[in-house]
């Protein structure tokens, strides 16, 4: 610049050079920093983005029945830039959707070619807002889960969200199954925001999810809830669970909690109903677990079914503590301590076999280890090792204290009982199954695992048949059909750590019928009151239940006495 150029002058020019300065910076930043999210907006502008949902895969039982469904239901989209009149638009739809205004507005103020306005509304809500004829809104049908039998198997179902993701359940475990792949129609629009035909469409057809097949028997959880119900509400209990269980493939016929909810409407009910109680709550089990025991004790020759203890008339001191039964006992032979579930004939049995031994046969039977079945949240409840045990734990753990057991864990160590001595591992799942019926995936029942013996499991299975027919669960009696099983009563841990005198957990576990067992059934009632006896208040709804399964098989009584007056046919 030359010299004597006016002041003036040079300042126009410095100011157009730091203006060019900042342009030409701020080009670069468009280029290189702000290119794609620029893009994008234009994209929007004349491109249609719409999602194709597919149908989530249905979950049937085990005769094919449909337990989890899909059904269409209409949903509101909007793309915002068809939209004129924003404001009195929003207003329309605020009142229909039963949303804010601002709210409204907002999505349509969006710089996207593709906003939802109502997911999955009712018929009547869709109507209205068809008749607004508002341009720029439009609707989609949306698969929308469903669950015919409402509460019936909620806990082993689940449920989904709105965009029909797993929450819980089944729907959780095999999502990514079930949910199938989002398909998307993709096409071009113009200046005025028409859609052009047939100028780079494009439309990826969405691929529906695979369908399950369960082990459960619709029926037979549907008697089962129903028995579980009305012993649940008759002693008023905080809350029960009930498994039926094949004790040879481990199949779960049937497994049902209280209190339940309705997965078609999962948020009215609180999370405490929707806890699957049989495998993710864990308790002292009680005289249940004297089953594992005395088959410990049988099954190393420690005792014999005739040996005689002296069960102290029902008040026993040892290492400065009291043991008691509920009723006093003199002298009884080690299959009559079971039969009346005398504590101190069982601890006394026990020091035989000593702490390492019980330990063993604790583990052997699955106890302290999640069983593996296909349900989330499953817990493994606590065993200790005994190096950690003090002077009383042997005879605590013997008769059903510091262990703690899910109701799943039971079933299983009955079962081994019944099956002659095998652990089963238990299987909701039968197999997965792609739209067309092809088998993607078969889960096999798993090898069993030796526990106990032949002899032993038939020796428990003589002491279990007595304890129903004339010990201390004579209210599980099935006329005909000759049950066995073991009750249980056992005191809840207050959070000062001392057994509480009102807080029990009572339990029946038993199977039916003892001379060819078919089926294993755990009944699980959490402080019911006033009565807390496992005897009285679980045995009952193994009672009905059990007589229930007989009839569904058509198994049928072998006495024909029996036989003719149930109006049954006699088993040949």
């Amino acid at each position: 610049m030359y010299k004597g150029t006016p002041s003036r002058i040079r300042k126009v020019l410095y100011t157009l050079i730091i203006a060019f300065v900042l342009l030409c910076v701020r080009l670069v930043f468009v280029q290189l920093g702000a290119a794609r999210s620029l893009s994008n907006i234009a994209s929007n502008q004349y491109r249609l983005l719409v999602p194709l949902l597919p149908k989530r895969g249905v979950i049937y039982d085990r005769n094919l029945k449909e337990l989890a469904i899909n059904i269409n239901l209409v949903s509101i989209f909007a793309e915002p830039f068809k939209v004129k009149d924003k404001g009195i638009d929003s207003q329309k739809l605020a009142s229909i959707l039963g949303l804010s205004q601002d709210e409204i507005y907002k999505k349509l103020n969006q710089k996207r070619g593709f906003v939802w306005l109502g997911r999955k509304v009712s018929q009547d809500t869709a109507r209205v807002i068809r008749a607004l004829n508002i341009k720029g809104i439009d609707f989609i049908k949306e698969p929308h889960r469903a669950y015919p039998n409402g509460v019936i198997a909620s806990h082993i179902l689940g449920f989904t969200d709105i965009d029909n993701n797993g929450l819980e359940g089944l729907e959780l475990k095999f999502d990514k199954y079930l949910k199938g792949v989002i398909g998307y129609r993709y096409a071009i629009r113009d200046a005025k925001q028409r859609e052009v035909p047939g100028y780079e469409y494009k439309e990826i057809q969405p691929i529906d999810g695979d369908n399950l097949v369960l082990t459960i028997d619709s029926l037979i959880q549907s008697f089962a809830e129903r028995e579980l119900e009305n012993g649940f509400k008759k002693y008023h209990a905080k809350g029960a669970c009930i498994i039926v269980m094949d004790p040879f493939t481990g199949d779960i016929l049937a497994l049902s909690n209280r209190p339940n909810f309705d997965p078609n409407n999962a948020k009215a009910e609180p999370p405490d109903s929707r806890r699957n109680r049989a495998i993710c709550d864990f308790f002292e089990p009680g005289s249940s677990f004297k089953i594992i025991t005395a088959s410990s004790l049988l099954e190393e020759k420690a005792v014999q079914p005739s040996d005689k203890f002296f069960c102290e008339n029902g008040e026993y001191k040892w290492c400065g503590h009291k043991y008691h039964d509920h009723k006093p006992h003199g002298w009884l032979e080690f299959r009559d301590v079971i039969k009346y579930s005398s504590n101190i004939g069982t601890m006394k049995a026990a020091q035989r076999l000593g702490k390492d031994r019980l330990y063993k046969y604790i583990k052997k039977f699955g106890f302290g280890e999640k069983t593996g079945i296909e349900l989330p949240g499953e817990v493994n409840g606590i065993t200790t090792h005994p190096n950690t045990w003090s002077k009383l734990s042997l005879c605590s753990i013997s008769m059903g204290q510091e262990v703690t057991v899910t109701a799943l864990q039971l079933a299983c160590a009955m079962s081994t009982l019944a099956n002659g001595g095998n652990l089963v591992k238990p299987r909701i799942v039968d197999m997965i199954q792609d739209c067309t019926g092809n088998v993607i995936q078969k889960f096999e029942p798993k090898k069993p695992q030796r526990v106990i013996s032949e002899e032993t499991a038939r020796e428990m299975r003589t002491i279990l048949r007595s304890v129903v027919d004339s010990g201390t669960a004579k209210l599980a009696e099935v006329e005909g059909y000759f049950p066995a099983g073991k009750t249980g009563t056992a005191q809840k841990v207050e959070s000062n750590g001392t057994y509480s005198h009102s807080k029990f957990t009572a339990s029946f576990i038993g199977f039916v019928p003892s001379d060819n067992p078919k089926f294993v059934i755990v009944v699980i009632m959490d402080e019911p009151r006033p009565i807390y006896y496992g005897g009285v208040v679980c045995a009952p709804v193994f009672k009905k239940v059990a007589a229930e399964l007989m009839s569904y098989y058509k198994i049928w009584p072998k006495d024909k006495k029996v036989a003719e007056k149930n109006n049954k046919k006699p088993a040949s």
